[in-house]
C-alpha cells in the first residue's frame, strides 16, 4: 500500500483503469489520492501575444473548468466520489508537469495510463509514460 499516489488523467480509457488500480494501491485510511489533469496552456488574447505565442497570464484560471469536468467524470467512470480523492489542474507540458506535481506533493508513486502509440512514433515523439517513468522521483507504474 501506498500512502499517497498521483494520477494523470486525459479522459482516455488507459487513464480511467489507472485510477481504479490507483484506489486498490492507496491506504484508504490515511493515504492521499490526487488525480491531476494536464491542460495545454491557452494562448494569450491580445493580437501581439497570440502572434508570438505566449502563454496567457492567466491559463491555469482558464483551464480549472474543463480539467476539473475530466477529473470528475473519471472519478464517476470508477466509482469515487469527490471525498476520496484530491482534484489538480494545471496547464503545462504533460511530461514535465507531472514530474513537477509528484515532487512537489512527494507522492509514493504515480499511477498512469499509456496511450499504446505504435513502436515508431513512440521513438520519434516520445511518449508521456515513457519521459515520466524515466524522471519521476518516485515509483511509476504504468497501465496499459
Amino acid at each position: 500500500m501506498y500512502q499517497s499516489i498521483l494520477v494523470p488523467i486525459d479522459g482516455s480509457a488507459q487513464s480511467c483503469t489507472a485510477l481504479k488500480l490507483a484506489t486498490s494501491l492507496v491506504d484508504t485510511a490515511e493515504g492521499s489520492l490526487y488525480v491531476l489533469n494536464v491542460q495545454e496552456p491557452p494562448l494569450a488574447e491580445d493580437a501581439m501575444g497570440r502572434a508570438a505565442g505566449a502563454i496567457a497570464t492567466n491559463a491555469e484560471e482558464i483551464v480549472q473548468p474543463v480539467g476539473l469536468a475530466i477529473i470528475e467524470q473519471a472519478s464517476q467512470q470508477v466509482g469515487l466520489d469527490g471525498k476520496q480523492l484530491q482534484p489538480i489542474v494545471r496547464a503545462g507540458q504533460p511530461a514535465q508537469t507531472i514530474v513537477a506535481e509528484a515532487q512537489r506533493l512527494g507522492v509514493d508513486a504515480v499511477v498512469m495510463g499509456s496511450r499504446g502509440n505504435s513502436n515508431i512514433r513512440s521513438l520519434v515523439l516520445g511518449s508521456v509514460s515513457h519521459r515520466v517513468l524515466h524522471v519521476a522521483p518516485c515509483a511509476v507504474v504504468v497501465v496499459r
